[in-house]
């Protein structure tokens, strides 16, 4: 089981006529709730300033791909309401659309970009504090609950594709369900307010349904209903879309499984630890694949390691976090099939020139993730171990394993070669376009973004003149 159920009976009525006795006026709890708002609160903060930081100014002022083409462009001619739940590629993206709806009316049209980083480094430290909190009744250790808090900003691949922008928010989503699945919920208000964040994830990525198994934890607190009806409708609605709206099929030939199997361990894994996936591959190139299949492996024991030493809680936790790198990595290279990913063919020439791709980043999340949970286990092995030598070992692994994490953050912290880095700048293609606006002002403006012209987006002349009246 992964909650403890609640007092019934005499029990339940003695701790209510306790609290209600104390009232108030309790300063421990007063303290105590206190610190439950409070902590939450500032790690919010500190995640998404972490995160922010690791953005260079011209990513920050640089629109990128779907953000503007698709979803600014399509509020443009189909308004706030009407694109809302337009689907694209096959999919809904309520929580994108969304988001560039607040920031294209709450800001002048130049600050558009720059808006939209902040809205989306905003999400993520979100989702960092909210795993932190969620979590409690799952972990036991603080120290693996922060460090889970600030993987989605400090992901090494990140700021390469998918921080700070819409059109990738949607990992960060779907890295928050599993932990509102798998958290104690003990009142309706957690459970409803779970609902509707699992409902907003499921409305923005489809492979929420990878996770749909947990729903058979703990399904008869109702409680829990909430939460499971808003991955259920959200899920289901995506599955709706895709089947009356099917994405384009490949035009090339599926990787093979080989290909896949080897592109998680030089991707997502080594991308845990590094975010130079040209690094990587010149490494191949020069010493063979050992350089990451050892490296690998030692991983793989460390993780099996922490699922046969683990209590049901933890394992429940550490499963999901491998399942979900899987999903993503492997559901990726099967639906968006590529002669790069073919990497069980790669010659010495195609590991030079390996890419990076954003499917990476997003595994690479559950990864380190699964690593803290490994932290979590070793911390409680150390505390419940019979022998002094088994307290000792366990206590070195959970330094080792936590001392790993934090290095892979700070060593990959700074960052200045994302896709977006060189611009288009948002606020100079706006003000280059009103003198094109003042001949035509009942005209559009074409405003390039990145990652090519091919993304150019169609910007309403009044916007621009409004914004060039300030």
């Amino acid at each position: 089981m992964l909650e403890t159920r609640p007092p019934t009976g005499d029990s339940a009525d003695t701790a209510r006529g306790v609290a209600t006795a104390r009232g108030t006026d309790d300063p421990a709890g007063l303290r105590h709730r206190l610190i439950a708002i409070g902590v939450p609160l500032v790690l919010w903060v500190v995640v998404s300033v972490a995160g922010w930081f690791r953005l260079t100014a011209q990513v920050r002022n640089t629109v990128w791909a779907e953000d503007g083409k698709v979803f600014l462009e399509e509020q443009f001619d189909m308004g706030v309401l009407g694109a809302l739940f337009h689907d694209y590629a096959g999919y809904l993206h309520v929580v994108p659309r969304l988001l560039v709806a607040v920031a294209s009316h709450a800001a002048p049209i130049d600050r558009f970009a720059v808006t939209v980083s902040v809205l989306c480094v905003l999400v993520t430290g979100a989702v960092g504090a909210a795993v932190y909190v969620l979590t409690a009744g799952v972990l036991d250790s603080v120290v693996a609950r922060v460090l889970l808090a600030f993987v989605p900003a400090l992901v090494p691949l990140g700021p390469m594709e998918i921080q700070a922008n819409v059109a990738n928010l949607h990992w960060f989503l779907m890295f928050l369900v599993p932990f509102a699945l798998l958290t104690p919920v003990r009142s309706w208000t957690k459970g409803i307010l779970l609902g509707v964040a699992t409902l907003l994830a499921g409305l923005t990525e489809i492979q929420v349904v990878a996770f749909f198994p947990l729903f058979l934890l703990g399904i008869r607190n109702r409680h829990r209903w909430p939460v499971i009806a808003g991955t259920v409708v959200g899920g289901a609605a995506q599955v709706v879309t895709t089947l009356m709206h099917p994405r384009a099929p490949a035009s090339v030939p599926h990787d093979t499984v080989a290909d896949m199997a080897l592109g998680y361990v030089v991707q997502p894994v080594a991308g845990s630890v590094t975010w130079s996936m040209p690094t990587v591959g010149r490494l191949i190139a020069e010493h063979g694949l050992g350089i990451v299949l050892v490296p690998f492996t030692v991983a793989l024991l460390v993780v099996l390691a922490g699922l046969w030493s683990g209590v049901a809680r933890q394992r429940w936790v550490l499963a999901s976090m491998l399942w979900g790198s899987a999903v993503v990595w492997f559901g990726a290279v099967w639906f968006n099939p590529n002669e790069m990913l073919a990497f069980a063919h790669f010659d010495d020439e195609k590991w030079l020139g390996v890419w990076t791709f954003r499917y990476s980043a997003a595994a690479s999340i559950y990864v380190i993730a699964a690593f803290a949970v490994v932290v979590d286990v070793a911390l409680r092995r150390a505390r419940t171990a019979r022998s002094r030598g088994g307290r000792v070992v366990a206590a070195v692994a959970a330094a080792l394993v936590a001392l790993a994490i934090v290095t892979t953050f700070v060593t990959n912290y700074q960052m200045d070669k994302a896709n977006r880095q060189g611009g288009p700048f948002w606020d100079q293609q706006v003000d280059s376009s009103e003198s094109a606006c003042t001949r035509e002002p009942t005209g559009n403006a074409t405003v390039e973004i990145a990652p090519g012209p091919q993304w150019a987006t169609t910007v309403p002349c009044t916007l621009i003149d409004r914004n060039g009246s300030r």
